[in-house]
């Protein structure tokens, strides 16, 4: 009886293999089977509960730096957007701005050009009105050296009556008609140097026959103790330009030439047999460094001494002799 108690108690050597196992393969038959099993649920559990916990804490301690980055990150997101905006701004705007800038350069190139045109349109209106003014001063001549108040109250009689005296040669062919004459203010200081005479006459000829006869070689005509000097009356801005060539002028008298001045200002003298034309003062003077080295005239040239020319012109005067006036 107790042998097969003993026996019954006993384990087999399969649930002593079973046994020796244990927790791998817990055999459901097992008393112990259902400790394990619950052992294993508690130490996952367990395990689950503790990585829970190890979360809560990790995300309890980090949670607050990583919202921190989260913000950071947020805001530098946002910066760059705003900055991404801005440069998208920008560059609407540079783009803008680079078409305004064509548009005002194709303006300015437009109004430069009829700027230029404009500005050939006035100095050619200019010219205009300077030769209208011009050959309305044609029958005009001006009288330097006069004294004050020598030709009395009737400056017209005094002038028709004298002129035949000054000049000889208008003494033949017909008399001199004069509409007007008067003195004019030279607007400076000329101490006892008395006023230009300008006078009219009726006929553009008349002033030619003077002005030739005034200039006529050995023609001094003296009033007095005064010597006279007549002049041809031009606007002011072609008397500016006649007048530039006063100096040039005296230098080429000085050399024994004999220059003199076509309309409106250009000078015209004649060496060794050739005729020179001079537009400005400049080349004329380049000229005299020419006649440094060559002859100073020649003989079909009479010699005329800077003696002869006026030392210094009147308004609008220029030296008696060698004028020409073309219109």
């Amino acid at each position: 009886m107790s042998g097969s108690k003993s026996a019954k108690n006993k384990p087999s050597q399969d649930e002593t293999a079973t046994i020796k196992k244990g927790k791998e393969v817990p055999n459901e038959d097992s008393p112990n089977s259902a400790i394990l099993m619950a052992l294993q649920e508690q130490e996952e559990r367990f395990a689950k509960k503790v990585k829970l916990a190890v979360r809560e804490v990790m995300e309890e301690v980090l949670s607050g730096e990583i919202q921190t980055l989260k913000n950071m990150i947020e805001s530098s997101n946002s910066a760059v957007n705003e900055l991404r905006h801005d440069f998208t701004r920008q560059a609407e705007l540079g783009k803008a701005l680079q078409g305004r800038m064509d548009s005002m350069n194709a303006n300015m190139h437009s109004a430069k050009q009829e700027l230029n045109t404009h500005q050939q349109e006035i100095i050619n209106l200019r010219d205009k009105i300077v030769e209208m003014e011009d050959r309305s001063r044609r029958c005009n001549v001006r009288l330097v050296g006069l004294p004050e108040s020598a030709e009395g109250e009737n400056a017209v009689q005094f002038l028709q009556e004298n002129l035949p005296k000054w000049i000889p040669s208008l003494q033949v062919g017909g008399k001199i008609e004069i509409q007007r004459a008067h003195r004019i203010y030279g607007g400076r200081d000329k101490a006892n140097r008395p006023r230009t005479l300008i006078f009219r006459l009726l006929r553009y000829q008349d002033r030619e026959r003077i002005l030739n006869g005034a200039r006529a070689p050995q023609s001094e005509i003296i009033h007095g103790s005064s010597k006279l000097l007549f002049f041809p009356d031009f606007s002011n801005e072609t008397a500016l330009k006649r007048r530039s060539f006063d100096s040039v002028r005296r230098k080429l008298a000085d050399r024994g030439l004999r220059p003199f001045l076509i309309y409106p200002a250009t000078l015209k003298v004649k060496f060794n047999g050739t005729l020179h034309h001079f537009k400005n003062a400049e080349d004329a003077g380049k000229f005299l460094l020419v006649l440094d080295h060559a002859p100073l005239s020649t003989p079909a040239t009479p010699s005329i001494s800077a003696s002869s020319l006026p030392s210094r012109c009147d308004d609008q005067e220029n030296p008696p002799f060698g004028i020409s006036e073309s219109s």
